[in-house]
């Protein structure tokens, strides 16, 4: 910078005296250059009204650090068989089964992916294999074969654990992908399996006390995400990235966990899932709180399990939302012992959490958040006490937002209309695993990650998520890449074009849709096509929102699919129906 050479030429060639001299003028020249370069370059930038100092260190020494004070207290009950271990015994078993792994030949970097429903044993797993400075992949236990084989191929995972009324399905992925060498089972060993129970009685003396993990590099967990657009991404997340989502979002403004009494957590979502990884799974264990887990949401059960458990912080997605507000089965005592609920994986809308207040009152602290599996999740949450309809918040301590102008990429402001949410902090991914290409186009050379949803800003910095630039269908929470239903669908010999969009529904926040152009000749009907989705796919992905038989697919003349035209046709032929 010219005024700060022209000080330090000064200084050398005229002594300090001369420097003491011109210093007051300098330093005002300073303060003009650096304030014009804040207008050009930093207006409008949403700064965090907090910062935390986060600890270089694993994901598995944070928790294990953090459950000290919590060590004979239960950490994890299986909400279905009510086996439960305490913070002490999590510490232990993960450690054996580091151990284990390490004596069946697993190393340093090596990939074990998990394939399995909410338990305990999901979460021992996760540290173990962490522990050992291994790599978790975690996959949709609702996959099919084929899509689980995809993941652990490209992923390069060479271990899997599963539950047992999933390993016929894995072995048949494994049959395709042959890169794994040994299938774990969460039960008795079956043939062409280990079981896990026999892995955590390990001794533990195999465990590589040497290992040495680089926090800010080394990968703890590949989750996969459709990103923007496109299908399924490894999102390479690193221990730091872990580490300084949890102590974000455990900032006093924003968590109430940690009172006089142990917080009781319900863990019904899905722990593959970010959302259901680090601000249930991790921040339940951080926190010396008890976790009961479910497999699966079932209305009676998940009824039951709040009801008995005196469940205190409980975590939703916006059908949850729903199903407590409507449903007969819930009544408004249900919920007397939780004190706060965070809400997430898509917008909870105004009306949907009035309805909520009206049955349950405002006793019952609500938060609303905002992240991606690219920001290892939470980029905003509402602060305790201040919650606003409609908004997820300002962002979280030590994240940086802005909003960028579609067409002008220019930075807008506080009612300046719609722009891309981007954002940047320490929980940022790594990038796209093996693909350079992908990681560029989401995150630019400033280092800023381009979300992808479309949002505005009030004058307090609350962000509000209007839309989604993304092409993606989020199904209760779960992504839907409509590129991937569409390269199934084109594999199909009777049809010649299709485009899939997500359109409203109230119970799964939105259902894919096909609009399909059969060939000439063809008898299918929409439910054949349907069916052969439905054949082919995860529950999630199926085309629950119809398939609509059409002459042409509207695209424009590079060839891109007018999704929106569609979704506006789709969208008022719903309400003339209604």
């Amino acid at each position: 910078m010219p005024t700060i050479r022209k000080a330090v030429s000064a200084f050398n060639s005229c002594g300090f005296r001369l420097f003491l001299r011109k210093y007051s003028t300098w330093k005002n020249e300073l303060r003009n250059t650096k304030k014009v370069m804040s207008t050009d370059t930093e207006k409008w930038i949403m700064k965090p009204k907090y910062e935390v100092d986060i600890k270089v260190t694993s994901l598995h020494q944070l928790i294990f650090d953090a459950q000290q004070p919590q060590i004979d207290k239960p950490a994890m009950i299986n909400g279905l068989t009510g086996q439960s271990i305490t913070h002490g015994e999590f510490q232990t078993l993960s450690r054996r089964l580091g151990s284990a792994l390490t004596r069946l030949g697993m190393k340093q970097g090596d990939v074990l992916g998990i394939v399995s429903p909410n338990c305990p044993e999901f979460a021992l797993t996760f540290f173990g294999v962490a522990s050992i400075g291994c790599i978790n992949t975690t996959v949709n236990c609702t996959y099919t074969a084929v899509e689980i084989a995809k993941q652990l191929e490209n992923s390069r995972a060479s271990f899997v654990m599963t539950h047992p009324l999933l390993l016929t399905t894995i072995q048949e992925a494994c049959n395709i992908y042959k890169g794994v060498k040994h299938i774990i089972v969460n039960g008795p060993a079956q043939a062409g399996s280990i079981s896990l129970q026999d892995l955590i009685e390990d001794d533990g003396t195999a465990f590589p006390e040497d290992i040495k993990i680089n926090p800010k590099e080394d990968l703890v967990v590949l989750p996969y995400s459709s990103g923007t657009t496109g299908v399924p991404k490894g999102v390479m997340l690193t221990h730091y990235n872990l580490v300084a989502n949890l102590q974000q979002i455990t900032h006093p403004s924003l968590m109430s966990v940690k009172g006089t009494t142990q917080d009781i957590f319900l863990g019904v979502l899905p722990f593959f899932h970010i959302y259901g990884m680090v601000p249930c799974m991790g921040l339940s264990l951080m926190t010396g709180s008890l976790t009961v887990t479910l497999p699966m949401f079932e209305p009676k059960l998940f009824v039951e399990a709040i009801q008995k458990y005196k469940v205190t912080y409980l975590h939703t997605v916006p059908p949850l939302v729903s199903f407590l507000t409507q449903s007969p089965m819930v009544k408004p005592e249900l919920l007397d012992n939780v004190h706060t609920m965070v809400c997430g994986a898509a917008p909870v809308g105004p009306v949907l959490i009035n309805e909520f207040r009206k049955k349950f009152t405002d006793r019952i602290q609500f938060q609303e958040g905002y992240g991606l599996t690219e920001a290892a999740p939470v980029t905003h949450l509402t602060p305790m006490n201040r919650y606003l309809p409609g908004s997820t918040g300002p962002s979280i301590p030590n994240t940086y937002a802005k909003i960028v102008d579609l067409e002008t990429g220019k930075t807008i402001g506080p009612n300046e209309g719609t722009g891309e949410l981007c954002i940047k902090g320490p929980q940022i991914m790594k990038g796209y695993y093996c693909n350079e290409k992908a990681t560029k186009e989401t995150i630019d050379e400033e280092g800023w990650l381009h979300t992808g949803d479309i949002a505005k800003m009030d004058e307090d910095e609350n962000v509000y998520i209007v839309d989604r630039l993304k092409e993606l269908i989020k199904v209760k929470g779960l992504q839907v890449a409509p590129a991937e239903l569409e390269d199934l669908l084109r594999d199909h010999p009777d049809i010649i074009d299709v485009a899939v969009i997500g359109i409203p529904d109230e119970r799964a926040g939105e259902v894919p849709r096909a609009y399909v152009v059969l060939s000439q000749n063809s008898t299918k009907t929409e439910e054949e096509i349907a069916q052969y989705v439905e054949e082919n796919v995860a529950p999630h992905k199926k085309l629950a929102g119809g398939v609509i038989f059409v002459n042409e697919i509207p695209k424009l003349a590079t060839g891109k699919i007018l999704r929106r035209k569609l979704k506006e046709t789709a969208l008022e032929e719903m309400k003339m129906a209604s």
